[in-house]
């Protein structure tokens, strides 16, 4: 069996033919449900969270392909549609194993995500508790969201483990980087490898790394401005879901 996907992006469309069943789900399935950047034709990198729709067809001989045009022609056939198997191959990559490592948390990525913030922070800080308790709990609720912080899970189960997963299952992953702590910058990472949607912060008195320079961050010096600052972001989040569905 041969597998084809249909990416569209705005207005345009971007065609993968010819693939096993294994090269599609992780050339393609799994980068678009974890917004990765991926290599296209003509050495083109592009970010998949740009992508707003995804179909896969399965067909039992090659597509034989001149031009993006046939294939559009092609995929149009009410015989070509009836091979859509879009359904079963995220099912598929669902229901395999989730046994050990990296493969078990991108399979819980790809799940509906809880109704959860995940909190990355240091700890045992009296302003940053503060915050935690103030701003972040409080603005989440506001949104029908919980918050997690590592400190709060009661089992005995490993925390390196416990963080990685929280990291996956969670809608949202806010990373208040104060305090410049190694562990944090390192979950941060991890979070945008799994394509979640992290909203960074530090205290206007932190000197931020220079490897997250270039993004966006909500630098607060007050739990109200913290908190305002917060909604808003939250606000824009919720407001792009809301858009792509």
């Amino acid at each position: 069996m041969k597998y084809h996907a249909r990416l569209d992006y705005g207005s345009n469309s971007y065609f993968f033919y010819n693939y096993s069943e294994e090269s599609i789900i992780e050339k393609v399935v799994v980068p678009f449900v974890n917004g990765q950047v991926i290599l296209l034709k003509g050495e083109r990198l592009f970010n998949m969270k740009t992508a707003t729709f995804l179909k896969v067809y399965r067909t039992k001989t090659n597509l034989k392909v001149k031009e993006d045009q046939s294939l559009i022609d092609q995929m149009k056939e009410p015989s070509f549609v009836e091979n859509d198997c879009s359904a079963e191959i995220i099912g598929r990559v669902q229901a395999q194993g989730t046994s050990k490592g990296l493969s078990s948390l991108i399979q819980k990525a790809l799940h509906p995500p809880k109704m959860q913030v995940f909190v990355v922070m240091k700890f045992g800080d009296e302003i940053l508790d503060s915050a935690y308790e103030g701003a972040y709990k409080v603005v989440a609720k506001e949104f029908g969201l919980t918050c997690l912080r590592i400190d709060e899970v009661q089992d005995s189960g490993k925390i390196s483990d416990q963080i990685l997963e929280g990291l996956a299952e969670s809608k949202y992953v806010l990373c208040d980087l104060t305090g410049a702590r190694p562990n944090c910058y390192y979950e941060t990472g991890f979070a945008h490898a799994l394509g979640k949607d992290i909203i960074l912060l530090a205290n206007r008195a932190e000197k931020v790394h220079f490897d997250l320079q270039g993004h966006r961050f909500i630098q607060w010096a007050t739990e109200e401005e913290l908190r305002k600052r917060l909604r808003e972001r939250f606000t824009a989040l919720e407001a792009e879901r809301n858009r792509e569905e």
